[in-house]
């Protein structure tokens, strides 16, 4: 009886998983893009000229918004790296939105996680990219890095 219960809650458990795989749709590379999106702004260029518009507004857009002050909130000192990866769905919206600091102290990499997350999660709505003459969501990794000033050294 017991066994059969376990086997009813694993077996509920797998196809709970596998149904929340389904749900994200699938996200094409920016780079094999057949057409990149399309930042607000960027409609009028064409082909590289407007990837390229897409990818300094996007760049732009992050280091207007991101709280660098969070550097010294955070008593940090050196320079401070954190990934995120997110997809540009069909609709032109950002979605599955995941950062990745490396930060030794887990409050560090939460909190700079968190303005990474925050500040991509605050980008416009684009003209979603193209592969194949079909709308597809795009895949886009963007490493944000910045300084703080560096702790002087008390001992001199």
């Amino acid at each position: 009886m017991r066994n059969n219960k376990f086997k009813n809650l694993l077996s509920l458990f797998v196809l709970l998983i596998s149904l929340s795989g389904f749900s994200q749709e699938l996200a094409t590379p920016f780079a094999v893009a057949d057409k990149t999106p399309v930042y607000p702004g960027c409609e009028s260029l064409t082909g590289n000229d407007q990837k390229d518009c897409t990818v300094e507004r996007i760049t732009n857009h992050v280091n207007k918004n991101f709280n660098t002050a969070l550097g010294k909130e955070l008593n940090l000192s050196g320079r401070q790296r954190i990934v995120v990866k997110f997809v540009i769905g069909k609709d032109g919206e950002i979605r599955d939105v995941e950062s990745r600091s490396l930060a030794k102290k887990a409050e560090v990499r939460a909190s700079l996680q968190a303005e990474a997350s925050r500040v991509i999660k605050s980008l416009p709505k684009m003209q979603a990219g193209e592969f194949e003459g079909e709308k597809v969501a795009i895949a886009y990794a963007l490493p944000i890095e910045f300084a703080t000033p560096q702790k002087e050294n008390k001992n001199r």
